[in-house]
Parts: structure tokens; C-alpha cells; sequence
């Protein structure tokens, strides 16, 4: 019982964690096996830490306010079921420790849902930009090619056919750039080829110097995109307001994950500021499950950098 209040003591000061509980309680029962049990509103039966299922006939339940909330598990050596008292004495704390497993579990779903929602939001992009390019694009340029052969069997004296055809054609080429813009805007054209290839592309018609570092292989479009989408943000946002010479970008995997990070030598006082440009690609990030970090003191450049998880 002491070991318990002090535990909670430690607990309320912020010198420790109600997940100790279990260690806790195996070393005041002398019991090296006992186990919590988790009994989550709403739910039907007791879970370990891990979330699977705990049985056990001797196990003591664990109750607070009129309701049971877990139970106390005895290892398989044990010689006594554990005391009642010692379950009382310990309901205040499992219950912190159960709330805290569950807010975990919804801030994961959470966070699941918002990378479920991006990857949703990248591929219907992807199709749209497909359907542009397969659809409406084609037919308005076989619509201008057609104009264009029987134009070319008007009669000479059909003068004023021929401007009418001419501006036709001027006009569906007009849509046509337009729709090809449109589905630019949806996902870069140029990560068809790959990251690397829009990259590359990106440094190429920069105005100024831009180092490229990109690890080799293959990476998931998702990933591909938001990255793509983070080197181009950080790398126009050089260019018009830091006042940089040179800027340095660099795409590798770590552990995991893959890093882009973009280095100017401008003024710097980049900051991530609500409705502008870095704000959006914080978002951006997020969902993925990403974090953005952006560095940028007082004339000493920025750092922008993206973490973005890659399972593959």
C-alpha cells in the first residue's frame, strides 16, 4: 500500500509515470508475473497493455466508483490471488493508465484517418489528372486536328471559312493549355517520371544554383508528392524573399523515414505563419504523419525540413 502511495505521489508532481504501477505492484506482491487488466468503457472484456485479451479465474477486480475498470492478474507461480485491498488502493491509478492508453489509441486513429484522407485526396488528384489528359484533352485535340485536314479541302474562295476554322483552332488550342494547366495543378506532370526527375527538373530552371542530393530508388506517390511538393515551396520562397546565392536540397531515407531538407544562405526570418505557404505545407505534412521544421535566424539562412514516414 505504501509502494502505491508513492507512486501516486510521484504521479500528481510530474516525477512519474501510473504506467509504473504494474512494476510497481510485481515487487510489493513479490509476484514477477502479475499483470494489469484493462477493462475499457463500453467493452466486454479485460486487455493487457498490449490490447490483447487477459482471462485469469483468480484474477481481482479492480473497481472504482461502482464500476470495474480492470483486474489484477497473478502470474501462473503465484501462490495467492492478489488483495482486494491492494486493488482498491490501486484503482485511481489504472484508471489514469487506461485513459491514457485510450486517448493514445484515438490520437493513432486519428492520425491514421488523416493519412487514409491524404492518400484518398493524391489519388482521386491522380485520376482527375488521368481523366484531363485521357479524356477531354484528346478529344479537343483530335477536334482541332480534324478542323485543321478539312480546312484543308475548303475551296480557295471560302476565305471567310478559313478565318472562322483558324479561329476555332485557336481557341481549342487555348482550352487545351488550359486544361493542361489545370492538370498541372492537380500533380505535377513532371512526377511521372519520378522524384528525382522533378527535382532535377526544379533545380534546372531555377535562377540561381541549386545543389541536388537524392537518395536512389523508388518511393510511393503519396510520399513522392508531398515531398515534391515541399523542395518546390521552400525553394520558390528562396528565391523570392530570402535574397540566397545558392540553396542546397537534399532528399534522403532515415530509419524509416525519408528527410527533405532545403538550405538557403539568404536573410532568413522564414517563419511558419497561419494562411501562408509553409503553414499550408506544415498541413501537408501532418496529414502524411510528417513533421516540418523550419530553421531561418536572422541572417543566417533557412532550413526547411520534412520528415515523412516511408514504409517501403
Amino acid at each position: 500500500m505504501a509502494a502505491i502511495d508513492a507512486l501516486r505521489l510521484r504521479v500528481h508532481a510530474g516525477d512519474g509515470d501510473p504506467e509504473q504501477l504494474e512494476a510497481v505492484l510485481r515487487q510489493a506482491l513479490r509476484d514477477d508475473a502479475l499483470r494489469i487488466g484493462f477493462l475499457p468503457p463500453g467493452a466486454d472484456r479485460v486487455v493487457d497493455s498490449e490490447g490483447a485479451a487477459l482471462e485469469d479465474r483468480r484474477a481481482t477486480p479492480i473497481v472504482l466508483a461502482g464500476e470495474q475498470i480492470g483486474v489484477l492478474v497473478p502470474g501462473r507461480d503465484a501462490e495467492h490471488q492478489p488483495p482486494r485491498e491492494v486493488a482498491d488502493a490501486s484503482a485511481v491509478l489504472v484508471e489514469m493508465v487506461g485513459l491514457r492508453r485510450e486517448l493514445g489509441r484515438a490520437l493513432h486513429e486519428v492520425e491514421a484517418s488523416r493519412t487514409r484522407l491524404l492518400r484518398a485526396g493524391y489519388d482521386e488528384r491522380h485520376r482527375l489528372e488521368q481523366d484531363l489528359h485521357d479524356g477531354a484533352q484528346q478529344r479537343l485535340v483530335a477536334l482541332g486536328m480534324t478542323l485543321r485536314v478539312a480546312q484543308r479541302h475548303l475551296p480557295d474562295v471560302a476565305s471567310d471559312l478559313h478565318g472562322v476554322m483558324d479561329q476555332a483552332v485557336a481557341e481549342i488550342t487555348t482550352a487545351v493549355a488550359e486544361l493542361r494547366q489545370i492538370a498541372h495543378g492537380l500533380r505535377p506532370s513532371s512526377l511521372d517520371d519520378g522524384l528525382a526527375a522533378a527535382l532535377t527538373n526544379l533545380t534546372r530552371l531555377a535562377p540561381m544554383p541549386i545543389s541536388l542530393d537524392m537518395c536512389p530508388g523508388e518511393l510511393p506517390d503519396d510520399v513522392s508528392t508531398t515531398a515534391y511538393y515541399v523542395a518546390s515551396e521552400a525553394v520558390a520562397n528562396a528565391v523570392k524573399y530570402a535574397e540566397a546565392q545558392r540553396i542546397d536540397l537534399q532528399v534522403a531515407r532515415v530509419d524509416g523515414h525519408v528527410r527533405v531538407t532545403v538550405r538557403d544562405d539568404g536573410r532568413g526570418g522564414a517563419a511558419v505563419r497561419p494562411g501562408a505557404g509553409l503553414a499550408g505545407l506544415s498541413d501537408r505534412v501532418g496529414a502524411l504523419g510528417g513533421m516540418l521544421q523550419v530553421t531561418s535566424g536572422a541572417g543566417t539562412g533557412t532550413v526547411v525540413e520534412a520528415v515523412l514516414p516511408c514504409g517501403s
